[in-house]
């Protein structure tokens, strides 16, 4: 594997409709070959393998990425119960994926995969989260944000989710992107194309700015783990917007499960230095705010923010 280049794999199921439209729109506006030969791949359970190396815009015979999108049939959630780690490959995944909610609202979304309890029902490890990058993420946000804002009648939020649901066992750093949340916004074209270019926008940033020769660099962007607020993360959004990117965020709802072995697995499993442990202040009762204080006090190397500190204004 050359270590010049930031090696990127996409997973896709046949299983998941959204996954299907965005592999077809990724198929659409970039030229990704069918490998004959999967390589190292579990052929048991990868179907498919299909590569695509772009050409650097800044000098265009020294490539800086080489895409990977790996199609499986089964659920990507559960990916850990058919895969090892060592059996997936790469410097970073992107799980291209539906979302479903009780609203039924059309959304396109970006989170950090992990289960913050012993609830492992969507997947993965009870008490186990995926390894989170905020660069990875806060790039996912920005271009999905950015990109629908210039998109002509197209008025689907965008939102950025707490960390919730399995794979956890792989060792890259990864993010699901996800179209929702019924049949309809699975199928959405203009959605697909939107997910499918944030993808590939996300991977040149990191390539161009953030990565090289095997190592990462935060640069301009900051990273925080966010306590409090609800699922779609409403008080770390501007925050987001403010360049500050999320590796993982503990929801309201589990902030009492919160403890001391879970806040050190966040900081073993995020990719970068933590900049700020950000807290919704007024996202979280008093009794749980004295819980999660309580906790990150003895973590006192990392100092904690309100995020309306650092929202943008």
């Amino acid at each position: 594997m050359n270590d010049q280049l930031l090696h990127v794999t996409i997973i896709t199921s046949t299983e998941d409709i959204a996954s299907q439209t965005i592999q077809s729109k990724l198929f659409e506006l970039f030229p990704f070959k069918l490998q004959k030969d999967i390589g190292k791949w579990n052929n048991q359970i990868i179907k498919n393998v299909y590569k695509f190396i772009p050409k650097n815009p800044i000098d265009p015979d020294l490539h800086s990425i080489e895409f990977s999108l790996i199609e499986t049939d089964v659920s990507m959630i559960r990916l850990d119960d058919f895969l090892s780690p060592d059996e997936m490959f790469g410097d970073i995944l992107i799980y291209a994926s539906r979302h479903q909610s009780k609203s039924e609202r059309p959304a396109l979304l970006c989170h950090t995969p992990g289960n913050l309890n012993n609830d492992n029902s969507a997947g993965g490890k009870p008490f186990k989260i995926a390894k989170g990058s905020g660069l990875l993420s806060y790039y996912c946000f920005h271009h999905l944000l950015n990109l629908t804002q210039k998109e002509e009648n197209y008025e689907v939020p965008v939102n950025h989710e707490v960390t919730h649901h399995g794979p956890t066992n792989f060792n890259q750093p990864s993010v699901f992107i996800e179209l929702g949340s019924t049949d309809k916004g699975w199928k959405d074209k203009t959605g697909a194309k939107i997910v499918a270019q944030s993808i590939i926008n996300t991977c040149y940033d990191l390539a161009q700015k953030h990565y090289s020769a095997g190592k990462w660099l935060k640069k301009d962007v900051i990273i925080g783990i966010g306590f409090g607020g609800g699922h779609y993360m409403p008080s770390f959004s501007s925050c987001i917007k403010n360049k500050i990117g999320f590796a993982h965020t503990v929801p309201k709802y589990k902030s009492l499960d919160l403890t001391k072995d879970m806040v050190q697995q966040i900081m073993d499993r995020t990719l970068e230095k933590i900049d700020y442990w950000v807290i919704d202040w007024k996202g979280l009762k008093s009794a749980e705010r004295l819980h999660v204080l309580s906790i990150l006090e003895q973590f006192s190397s990392i100092p904690f923010k309100k995020s309306k500190e650092l929202r943008r204004t």
